[in-house]
């Protein structure tokens, strides 16, 4: 690896400590630290970038080796880094900042846009964007104003030095940075700057953890920001001390414009609901993996379709492997695949019992542990769906079996929203009414001869005909359902509806079950 190269730059009569790695031949990416550190936060970051990037970063005034200053407004910290740039590069940089070294590079960005390729944020909004937002929102404000406390407590003299001095150590600061740091705050905030159009495209990385920049900080910057991205990383505040390889890899992903597409596998792609969200992720441009035990139904459903059955544990962790090798970690992962027996309890077989609580019950448990691991592995968040049922509270005497599975799985979805949430990893059950799709024609009624399966599928299936509610419409609430992190999604009113009752008359819920049973049984 090559050594770093230390220098200088001076802006006017201040002297900027600057450290370079890197090919200077290659793009440049200049990294500005926040408060309370120096440009040491990064040394985790630079070195994995600069093996493909010319890497610049410098103390920010104040801070680690850099003169102390007169001045720490934004305008002369936005000066700092143009200058910066402009003595490290002949082209563009691709701009990086952490905490005040983002709020700092987003005022440069309005003051000098022709100065940089790109912008990447790290858990630092523009003093103006989010002072806008709050003007504009006084009751969300509040609860997000909690998460700035320390900020009134910084603008008060000699009680901030003295609280800055123990808690130095726990924040790995060196005592000149925090003492000095604290000015950032008394120089800028509450000074009443407007926002202003920044045209450089930009990225938001997203610290999920972080417990001081909330998602609404970051929503802040959306009417100023004419290029605007945002991706997820589970971690806290100081991201780049924690997650330098991860943080490496957004910042390279961006400066080299790779588009960031959502990868999606759905089991039970085949038709019904499975085909169709797989249909309407695509439209949104997400890369789908279609799963079903029917390999030409998978294929006829996206290009990268694999064959498996559900039920089988290790043919599930060897699509795992397949998946992850070939296409990496899914960000969404639905565990539709399933199967419908109807008949009373005592008619259905123990054959019929394994083989819907192999599919619909274990086929969930195995896709969901094939990749929940790897979701929360990779830092990122993600989303698992997995289709229950209406049928998942709506008991009769008619689903007892299919029924049993869905109320399992709408159970294992509310344990794993649990479990997960603290990871970024939303979990939906979706649990849908009578939709028109092929299960009706190859549901298994339990106790009859073939004739009268036969006859029974087409009596049901006419039926959900007639109600006309069809799989795309269920789709469209999946999406739904992920955009807005929805933990359980009932589908169609006959779902809200038993949901609502099961709450207020679980006895009013029995008696229209009664009716649902003469539709199956008949």
């Amino acid at each position: 690896m090559d050594p770093v190269r230390e220098r200088s730059v001076d802006v006017g009569d201040l002297r900027l400590h600057v450290r370079e790695e890197g090919d200077p031949a290659n793009p440049t990416v200049l990294l500005v630290h926040g408060y309370p550190d120096n440009s040491s936060i990064w040394d985790g970051v630079a070195p994995r970038l600069a093996k493909r990037f010319h890497v610049v970063r410098f103390d920010v005034r104040g801070h680690g080796r850099s003169g102390t200053p007169r001045s720490y407004h934004l305008d002369d910290l936005a000066k700092d880094i143009a200058e910066v740039a402009k003595a490290t590069s002949t082209t563009k940089v691709h701009l990086v900042g952490h905490d005040w070294g983002s709020i700092q590079s987003w005022h440069a960005t309005t003051e000098y846009p022709d100065a940089f390729a790109s912008f990447t944020t790290i858990s630092g909004p523009a003093l103006a964007h989010v002072e806008h937002w709050m003007k504009r929102h006084p009751v969300r404000a509040i609860p997000n104003a909690l998460h700035s406390w320390y900020i009134g407590l910084f603008l008060i003299p000699k009680v901030a030095e003295i609280g800055m001095w123990f808690a130095r150590k726990r924040l790995h600061a060196e005592w000149r940075d925090a003492k000095n740091g604290l000015e950032l705050y008394r120089a800028n905030i509450f000074k009443g700057q407007g926002p202003k159009q920044t045209s450089v495209p930009t990225l938001q990385i997203h610290l999920t953890k972080d417990p001081y920049v909330t998602e609404h900080h970051l929503d802040a910057a959306r009417p100023f920001a004419e290029n605007l991205t945002r991706r997820k990383l589970v971690s806290g505040h100081w991201a780049p001390r924690t997650h330098p390889e991860q943080v490496a890899r957004y910042i390279a992903d961006f400066v080299d414009q790779k588009q960031q597409q959502q990868l999606v596998l759905i089991t039970g792609a085949g038709s019904g609901i499975g085909k169709a969200t797989a249909e309407a992720f695509q439209r949104q441009g997400a890369k789908v993996i279609a799963v079903d035990i029917d390999e030409a139904k998978a294929k006829a459903t996206s290009r990268y379709a694999y064959q498996l059955d559900v039920g089988d544990a290790q043919a599930t962790r060897e699509l795992r492997r397949r998946v992850i090798d070939e296409h990496g970690v899914p960000d969404i992962v639905m565990a539709n695949a399933g199967i419908a027996v109807s008949g009373s309890f005592l008619r259905t077989s123990e054959e019929d019992w394994r083989r819907v609580v192999d599919v619909n019950l274990w086929g969930v448990v195995h896709t969901t542990r094939a990749f929940a691991q790897d979701m929360v592995d990779r830092n990122e968040g993600g989303h698992i769906v997995i289709t229950a049922s209406m049928a998942g509270y709506f008991p009769t005497t008619a689903l007892p079996a299919y029924s049993t599975t869905k109320a399992a799985v709408l159970m294992l979805a509310e344990c794993l929203n649990a479990e997960l949430k603290q990871h970024s990893i939303g979990v939906t059950a979706i649990c849908p009414g009578p939709v028109n799709t092929d299960i009706t024609r190859e549901a298994t009624f339990a106790g009859v001869c073939e004739k009268d399966q036969e006859r029974k599928r087409d009596a049901v299936t006419r039926l959900y005909e007639r109600r006309g509610y069809g799989p795309d419409k269920v789709a469209k609430a999946v999406l739904r359902a992920v955009e807005n992190n929805r933990r359980v999604a009932p589908v169609m009113l006959e779902s809200h509806v038993v949901r609502a009752l099961n709450r207020v008359s679980p006895g009013l819920v029995r008696v229209v079950a009664k009716v649902a049973d003469r539709i199956w049984q008949s």
